[in-house]
């Protein structure tokens, strides 16, 4: 279960954690392999909404490290386990806190500098190619299943339907593309960008995450809905 399976890119991490560059990164049957400092590691995080989780094994050591948090930073179970890792393998100690408080901060700084020049450049005069209430409708995606769209108010709203807490508002971003508000805040805002037939009818609809640190796990990029039916009557004011 710890042979790589599938090769990895490795990226250059953020200045501040440049130390943490693996020389091989690879996934293998359900666990992560990579090394550090000579060592090779295998591991896997996890969690949900609310709670984030590290387990990291070094054989070679016989040495096994598992963090829980109350958290949804994984900055604050990475300073641990590295903190510990340190100790174990007698290396010189290093403030992994500060670090990847830096880190963060700087990807921070990151992200906020890709969503002002979102904002900047969007053609915000612009207006959507149809009606609001022709965006409204039952979508499918093949992997996720359905979702709705309906007029609430004036406005148009997206809701997962196997994803009770998934509602969120579609404001208007530019041209053909809305940006989803969603009414949970820990879940990740997205652009939903409508493509239309050669006839003005919608083909169907796309989606990416808004901000560049949005997890990976919101599988935005994955989704293509068509439509596949009608909404409920639009809600008027």
């Amino acid at each position: 279960m710890w042979t790589p399976q599938t090769i990895l890119p490795i990226a250059d991490p953020p200045p501040p954690l440049a130390a943490l560059k693996a020389d091989f990164a690879d996934y293998a049957l359900g666990w992560m392999v990579r090394d550090y400092h000579g060592r090779k590691l295998v591991a896997h995080p996890g969690g949900l909404n609310g709670f984030v989780s590290r387990v990291m094994l070094v054989p070679r050591d016989n040495l096994g490290v598992v963090v829980l948090t109350n958290a949804e930073q994984d900055a604050a179970f990475e300073s641990i386990l590295y903190h510990v890792l340190d100790h174990y393998f007698q290396l010189p100690p290093t403030d992994w806190i500060a670090a990847f408080k830096a880190a963060i901060d700087l990807q921070e700084k990151n992200a906020a500098a890709v969503e002002e020049r979102q904002n900047t450049t969007r053609n915000a005069a612009s207006h959507p190619s149809l009606p609001l209430e022709r965006y409204a409708g039952i979508y499918g995606d093949a992997w996720y299943g359905t979702a709705t769209i309906r007029m609430e108010n004036g406005h148009l709203v997206l809701s997962f339907d196997h994803t009770p807490k998934m509602v969120g508002e579609l404001e208007h971003w530019q041209y053909d593309t809305f940006q989803a508000h969603w009414r949970v805040h820990t879940i990740a805002d997205a652009f939903v960008t409508f493509s239309l037939k050669p006839d003005g009818t919608i083909d169907r609809f796309t989606m990416v995450p808004v901000s560049p640190l949005a997890d990976f796990s919101f599988d935005y990029q994955d989704l293509e809905f068509h439509p596949v039916g009608k909404a409920e009557a639009p809600t008027t004011k």
